[in-house]
């Protein structure tokens, strides 16, 4: 878990991210180990102080790090938002935080796209309180890597927004496919999640 100065009681979408740092990123929380399942750090100001604990090892990793510009926390800390790192496997961070609606998800993601390698939006609920239940879940991980690129970017850009700006022909056209192509990608991962959704719902 990463305690940051902030509070993210009310915040209304829980979102979970998968990132992958740059060559350049100089991160206590990979350098001390590419595995871990029990991740603190108290990122505060320039400075942060991490503590992970490796599988199979009885001790706990600490290290100190400076948050430079390119640091996923500061990234996080500019937007207000707290982050929690769940867990590092391979060196790719899994963190979730909780954010005021969807259009912080598309800033948020945008932002750390600019310094980071690979971003994945991996999961995207709607949560109520400090201690949120989720009431409905996007889980853009029961997808096929072509139908999770599709829904991502639809759901980052605001694709299904009542008033979106962008439109199917702008979407396929940043993933250098035809419109019918996207359709069905879209179409598909839809009915996915939707029988996902209800699948062993009770009537």
């Amino acid at each position: 878990m990463v305690e940051v100065a902030g509070d993210d009681g009310d915040r209304r979408l829980r979102v979970d991210l998968e990132v992958d740092p740059s060559d350049e990123w100089d991160c206590p929380i990979v350098s001390q180990s590419e595995r871990a399942s029990d991740v603190t750090v108290n990122a505060v100001g320039d400075e942060c102080t991490v503590e992970v604990q490796p599988p199979g090892e009885e001790g706990i990793r600490r290290a100190r790090g400076q948050i430079s510009e390119d640091c996923l926390c500061r990234v996080f800390q500019e937007f207000g938002y707290v982050p929690r790192v769940r867990r590092v496997d391979e060196g790719t961070v899994s963190v979730t935080t909780y954010v005021d609606d969807r259009d912080a998800v598309r800033e948020v993601v945008a932002t750390l796209r600019e310094t980071l390698d690979r971003v994945r939006l991996v999961r995207l609920a709607v949560v109520a309180g400090p201690e949120p239940t989720e009431q409905a879940t996007v889980d853009l991980s029961a997808l096929t890597p072509k139908q999770r690129e599709g829904m991502e970017l639809a759901v980052v850009r605001g694709y299904f927004d009542d008033a979106a700006d962008v439109s199917l022909g702008e979407l396929a056209g940043e993933l250098e496919i035809s419109k019918s192509a996207l359709s069905q990608r879209l179409r598909s991962a839809q009915a996915k999640l939707v029988t996902d959704a209800f699948e062993g719902v009770d009537d």
